[in-house]
């Protein structure tokens, strides 16, 4: 189907009297008539393409319709010059929409652009800017890639996308059109607002409409908080996980942040804080981080705030001073829980104890871990060893309650209990083991 052209004048080269509908009639018939040309790279810059200066308009609106009929792009442009062949418009500031099923799904723009009749394609160059207006993504690049054919939208080169949710940028993004998912490919970073991490990794799959980020790349994961009086952000500073992109969290007792702001700010500066978007990538200056994390994947829920690590899965908290690695992980940061079912370890990096077992669940506001199955905790100063079926580990009392089959052995000083029960406090070195009538209390002469 040929162009439609609407509210277009011909550059001063061809007004003349008389000769305007003559004009255009012949660029209809010439258009319809001319062979097919081979499809262009779209990669190739848009300055290269020859175009014939006696074919230029001015102010035109472009329209393209399907086969089936239905809409595919409605283009206005400053100025718009034809190839010698009539199939290729090379555009200068074009902005409009495109269609899918008749609808229109994108808004767009930029300095330059080329549309291909044939083909049914467009490319744009230059400050490019596309709104996915079915969810209001907006995503900035350097170059455009649009066919209608299929369901995908091509945006590379300094890529960035923004919403309400997120953050992102990469080398490259694509739109899935029919699935209203956006496929982020490249030295990835998203920053995602609720809930607040830091995503570094080398593609990512954002499934809009199912509030899901997926992430099948090994991945680093930041944990941040944004502070009440940040610093001003200077642009040319890496920082967030970014910096030591190939190196395993390293965990602290400290915050990344030293310009941490009074937690005794008034209300209005929280509320002003709570309603800042969430920080551009690349910039954690204005936010204290408080965990990291790595994984070989990664499926993220907006909507639960549950973030599932998989395979390899390191946690690495700062409040507790614990280390949690398992194969799988599922991270509540909503509710401050951690939950795995399959084996996992947990250590304590300044008590230097360790536990381990098949399957665990952990509340990490009130610092109280269980443990189910397997059970062994290690102490390393006496190598003392517990096991168990059961464990829970009240953190901040440093006390435990064992159950089911438990076992205590000490090297030094030599020393073996068990017992179907068994509690202590670690703080005060006591380990009492019981069962039916008998309790055995032991004094330890170390920490576990």
């Amino acid at each position: 189907m040929p162009f439609v052209l609407s509210g277009s004048r011909l550059s001063r080269r061809l007004r003349r009297p008389g000769s305007l509908g003559l004009v255009l009639l012949l660029l209809t018939w010439l258009a319809a008539c001319t062979p097919t040309t081979q499809d262009r790279d779209p990669t190739e810059s848009i300055a290269s393409q020859e175009v014939d200066p006696s074919l230029t308009f001015d102010n035109v609106t472009l329209e393209q319709v399907g086969e089936d009929g239905a809409l595919l792009w409605v283009v206005h442009a400053e100025r718009v010059t034809y190839s010698g062949d009539r199939q290729v418009a090379q555009l200068e500031n074009p902005s409009g929409q495109l269609y899918r099923d008749g609808e229109p799904i994108y808004d767009i723009e930029a300095r330059s652009g080329i549309l291909e009749q044939e083909n049914q394609r467009i490319f744009l160059e230059d400050e490019v800017v596309v709104i996915e207006t079915r969810n209001q993504v907006v995503v900035r690049g350097d170059k455009m890639n649009w066919n209608p054919q299929g369901d995908r939208l091509e945006i590379q080169d300094n890529v960035t996308a923004t919403h309400d949710t997120a953050h992102l940028q990469g080398q490259q993004m694509i739109f899935l059109s029919d699935t209203q998912h956006l496929q982020v490919i490249g030295e990835v970073l998203a920053n995602l607002t609720e809930p607040s991490l830091q995503l570094g990794t080398e593609e990512l799959l954002w499934q809009i409409p199912e509030k899901l980020v997926i992430g099948e790349f090994p991945v680093q994961v930041a944990r941040y908080e944004w502070t009440l009086e940040s610093p001003e952000i200077d642009s040319g500073i890496d920082s967030g996980i970014d910096a030591e992109r190939s190196n395993p969290p390293e965990p602290t007792g400290e915050s990344e942040n030293s310009n941490n702001s009074d937690n005794s700010e008034d209300s209005d500066n929280a509320d002003e804080a709570q309603d800042t978007p969430p920080p551009e990538p690349r910039d954690l200056q204005a936010v204290t981080v408080t965990d990291r994390a790595t994984a070989e994947s990664i499926e993220v829920n907006l909507e639960t705030q549950v973030a599932r690590l998989q395979e390899n899965a390191r946690l690495a908290l700062v409040d507790p001073a614990v280390d949690v690695v398992s194969h799988r992980l599922d991270w509540d940061l909503q509710a401050e829980q951690l939950t795995s079912e399959v084996p996992l370890r947990v250590s304590h990096r300044e008590k230097q104890v360790v536990l381990s077992g098949n399957r665990g669940w952990m509340n990490l506001l009130e610092q109280v871990f269980y443990l189910q199955d397997g059970i062994e905790l290690l102490g390393e100063e006496n190598q003392a060893q517990l096991t168990a079926n059961e464990l829970t580990w009240f953190m901040l009392s440093e006390s435990f309650e064992a159950r089911g089959n438990v076992v205590y052995r000490q090297v030094d000083p030599l020393l073996q209990l068990s017992g179907p029960r068994a509690n202590g406090k670690l703080e005060e070195e006591t380990f009492v083991v019981s069962g039916g009538d008998v309790v055995t209390e032991v004094q330890v002469d170390s920490q576990l």
